[in-house]
């Protein structure tokens, strides 16, 4: 099972670096390891402080079989 978390779900109107629409989607093995990677994520490309949006993460985190 893999675990993911699509930017999209949470920052519906954040934009990418080519200022299109963010289709970011951290996947996983673990929910701990698809937060850590969202957070790098929101931090890194939209300047927001992810310290906050722990819970939001797990809460849109989804799991898909490969």
């Amino acid at each position: 099972m893999v675990k993911y978390a699509r930017c999209n779900a949470m920052l519906s109107l954040a934009l990418d670096e080519n200022g299109e629409p963010c289709r970011f989607m951290a996947q996983a093995e673990t929910e701990d390891d698809v937060v850590s990677a969202m957070s790098q994520h929101l931090k890194n490309t939209h300047d927001v402080d992810p310290s906050d949006l722990i819970a939001n993460i797990k809460g849109i985190t989804k799991t898909t079989r490969r």
